[in-house]
């Protein structure tokens, strides 16, 4: 019958006795609710609840009469940082090149563009200059004349005749330089070589062998000319490295009988 009563009326009937029981040993004037006339009804069901969970605590301030709900006190919420705006991609590095001025244009090759003249026909003065141009046409002829012939042998035989290709073409380089610091020209007539002649392997080895001893005594006779100790000095060069080739080119025919 109790619980049909509404609560905002048992709760007035009831108090002292769940007061007492929650608070023994307590006087009824320390009671934070006073009984008032029936149908007061100054707590609520929820309250009396609080009430009872607290454990004698004391009855909360939104439950006393009169008073108003506190709401809990909330943490402050940190400030929201404004939005980072995004810093704009840093741009490539410009490749600066070093200032030119004052530097001549290249053009092409290890010349710089910047190629003696030619030697033309005809062309007086020094019989040295004259006798270094035709050393340097003997030496192109000698390489073009073993080229050729290391196409006709095999094996050892073609590389050793590519080797001498290979020494001539060097020792026209070094004629040639002297001409051009002897007269300030150039002389490279590889325009005006042709395919030798070469009837028989064993008769290209013989007729080579008689060019290479000429050659020498050419070299050593025009050393006589020459007072300047580096041009001595290639002379005698180049004088040895023909006879060797007559030794190497003995070898070869020893090799082949």
């Amino acid at each position: 019958m109790e619980d049909m009563i509404p609560c905002a009326l048992k709760d007035q009937e009831v108090f002292q006795r769940v007061w007492q029981r929650v608070m023994a040993g307590r006087s009824e004037d320390s009671s934070p609710i006073q009984p008032g006339p029936v149908g007061g009804g100054d707590v609520s069901c929820e309250c009396l609840k609080d009430l009872l969970r607290q454990d004698g605590g004391g009855l909360p301030q939104s439950c006393r009469p009169g008073g108003d709900a506190v709401p809990p006190v909330q943490p402050p919420s940190p400030p929201e940082a404004p939005p980072m705006e995004e810093a704009p991609a840093p741009e490539p590095p410009t490749k600066t090149c070093p200032p030119t001025q004052g530097l001549p244009p290249q053009n092409g090759g290890n010349w710089g563009g910047d190629l003696p003249p030619l030697w033309e026909e005809p062309q007086g003065g020094d019989d040295r200059a004259a006798r270094l141009r035709r050393h340097v046409m003997d030496a192109l002829e000698g390489w073009q004349f073993y080229r050729h012939l290391a196409r006709r042998a095999r094996g050892t035989d073609a590389r050793a005749l590519n080797s001498l290709a290979g020494e001539l073409h060097s020792h026209a380089r070094k004629l040639s330089a002297a001409y051009f610091l002897l007269t300030g020209l150039r002389y490279w007539p590889t325009e005006m070589l042709g395919a030798p002649a070469i009837p028989s392997y064993w008769g290209a080895l013989r007729s080579r062998h008689q060019a290479e001893q000429r050659q020498e005594t050419a070299f050593r006779l025009a050393a006589d000319d020459w007072e300047d100790p580096d041009m001595l000095e290639m002379y005698g060069e180049l004088a040895d490295a023909c006879q060797q080739r007559c030794r190497r080119l003995r070898a070869l025919l020893e090799q082949s009988v």
